[in-house]
């Protein structure tokens, strides 16, 4: 052996300037002990790791183990806290006296408040013995036959000079006879679920000892490390003072309408923190609406590496502006914001562009209209490039000064259901998707209507006693003149079979089977050309808001010599019908 080299108690021959420096190099690892280094001194700008190495002042929290005991990571500072421990918190939820923390002794009952990660902060007055882990003790416990250090430190045989060391063997002194040292690190039973493997020693497993060990864990398949996957035993110390297990995990994957936040307890107090992408089983997360969603999605838990549910929250819709102000034959002018969910439809291939059908609001960049509204007997579905949509609008010119805050967009496109052919199938399933170029911003007077397919909820809501609410710009009278400024009207709906009846006989063929009627069939309120698209919503109190749910939309109606004819009914296609072709532009 040279001079600038030294000799592990294996035999084996280092550099000098390698010991004490956090990373074991002697295969026993007799150069990173704590009674060889427990008295190095230190740089001003180095960091020392609690057993007594010296390593580069950025290893504190960088990510990576610089100390062999993995001080520099374990440190209090990693996890924000400004002081030893947790202030008397056991991490079992128990709770001592903060005198009694890294005294020496363990006094929770599972030991977290005597183990590097609790004690690496200490720093102990000169008359004070200071333990592998960091505790400060007597300064006379020191080989004193007393095991004053948790981890049984101040009793090793290495500082209590017990040990003779030659090549390749290590020999207690008061041993009657030289036997092999096995050291103070006995190999724990693999973990349920999982595999470690001693990467010093791959060929020991459960049951077998060494002075050191460093175990890499894996998990079996559908089961994730909870805790480091890469732990190690010192001297019968070890580096976490629960070994890692291997857990059943529920993969995390965030709805854009909620909220999260994963709850802490410690069985008393419940506090709450941001979820990881894998929480373990058992895992209890609290979640509630973003803004501008609505809903009452209940408590999530992973049981058995899965969601018991999935929370989801609505888009906010079918809010009417409850401060408005002051088509549709006999019917009234439509408030600011009664319904925020209308849209005009334009033609732009005119000058001024021409409102043409209605539609309603349902995604900031989707709106439902009739299929006939871009339909063309001649050329069949015309194109998106032709249409312009305005929300928020109670005047019919597109550009009238008087509507301030009303928002327009181009469409980029239109579709309809396959086998809508329009007067040639009857107008069976006139209904038409926009997507538009811009998306609309919601304010109280803009804002979608609300869409469910419950089957449910769709026949209680039209009943026949319940009033829903539809809006237009079309004709006013039997005389063609168009309304300048928004309608609304409130149509009951009608049953199908007594609607069949009452409607002309010419008409009845409009009937399909996916159209609901709605309208009076002799008090001269009705729908008329114009009011196209425009969508039937009905209210629903939910709590304590109203919302209006989209039951249809005005596909057409019986005329007779006149444009309009204001004492019939209207037939609207069914938007239950036609659920699965709206989903799709959602």
């Amino acid at each position: 052996m040279s001079k600038d080299q030294w000799q592990c108690r294996d035999g084996m021959c280092i550099g000098f300037d390698r010991k004490c420096d956090g990373i074991v190099h002697c295969p026993d690892g007799s150069d990173e002990t704590h009674p060889l280094c427990r008295n190095s001194r230190c740089q001003n700008n180095w960091f020392r790791c609690t057993y007594g190495a010296c390593v580069d002042g950025t290893a504190p929290c960088n990510g990576v183990q610089d100390c062999a005991d993995n001080s520099d990571e374990l440190h209090p500072r990693c996890r924000n806290e400004s002081r030893p421990f947790n202030f008397g918190a056991c991490s079992n939820g128990e709770y001592i006296s903060p005198e009694y923390q890294c005294d020496g002794v363990r006094h929770c009952s599972d030991g977290s408040d005597e183990w590097v990660g609790s004690c690496a902060a200490q720093t102990c007055f000169p008359y004070l013995f200071q333990c592998a882990y960091g505790a400060c003790v007597d300064r006379g416990a020191a080989c004193n036959g007393v095991q004053d250090c948790a981890d049984g430190s101040d009793e090793s045989d290495e500082l209590c000079n017990r040990i003779i060391t030659t090549p390749g063997i290590s020999t207690r002194l008061d041993d009657n006879k030289s036997t092999t040292q096995t050291g103070g690190c006995i190999l724990p039973p693999y973990p349920e679920n999982g595999r470690y493997i001693a990467t010093n020693a791959p060929n020991d497993g459960p049951g077998q000892s060494s002075d050191l060990y460093l175990l890499n864990i894996t998990c079996d398949t559908g089961y994730r490390i909870l805790g480091e996957s890469n732990v190690y035993c010192f001297q019968g110390f070890w580096s976490t003072y629960n070994l890692p297990s291997c857990v059943r995990y529920c993969k995390f994957i965030p709805h854009p309408s909620v909220e999260y936040s994963c709850v802490v307890s410690d069985g008393t107090i419940e506090g709450r923190r941001a979820c990881n992408e894998y929480e373990p089983d058992a895992t209890v997360v609290r979640t509630q609406c973003r803004n501008n969603y609505y809903g009452d999605p209940p408590t999530m838990t992973c049981i058995d590496g899965a969601w018991d549910f999935l929370a989801r929250c609505s888009p906010e819709c079918g809010q009417v502006t409850p401060d408005g102000e002051e088509l549709i034959i006999g019917g009234r002018r439509a408030s600011r914001g009664e319904l925020p969910w209308h849209a005009g439809i334009y033609r732009k291939t005119t000058t001024p562009y021409m409102q043409v059908c209605g539609g309603s609001l349902v995604r900031p960049n989707v709106v439902i209209s009739a299929a006939h509204c871009f339909w063309s007997e001649d050329v069949g579905l015309l194109p998106a490039r032709d249409f312009s949509v305005a929300v928020g609008k109670l005047y019919r010119p597109w550009d009238d000064p008087m509507d301030i805050d009303a928002q327009k967009s181009d469409v980029s496109s239109i579709h309809k259901p396959p086998h809508f052919t329009g007067s040639s199938s009857n107008f069976q399933e006139d209904i038409a998707v926009l997507k538009l170029t811009t998306s609309f911003q919601y304010k109280p007077h803009v804002g979608p209507v609300c869409l469910d397919f419950d089957e449910v909820f769709d026949q209680y809501q039209l009943d026949r006693k319940r009033l829903g609410k539809v809006a237009g710009w079309g004709l006013t009278s039997i005389n063609g003149d168009a309304s300048p400024k928004l309608k609304v009207v409130e149509l009951p709906s009608v049953e199908y079979n007594e609607c069949y009846e009452q409607v002309p006989y010419n008409f009845r063929a409009y009937l399909t089977s996916d159209k609901i009627c709605a309208g009076y069939k002799d008090n001269g309120t009705a729908l008329c050309k114009g009011d196209s698209g425009g969508g039937l919503a009905f209210p629903e109190f939910e709590r304590t808001t109203v919302r209006f749910y989209l039951r249809g939309v005005v596909s057409t109606a019986p005329n007779d010599e006149n444009l309009c004819n204001g004492n019939t009914i209207t037939a609207l296609t069914h938007i239950l019908k036609h659920a699965s072709f709206i989903r799709q532009y959602l």
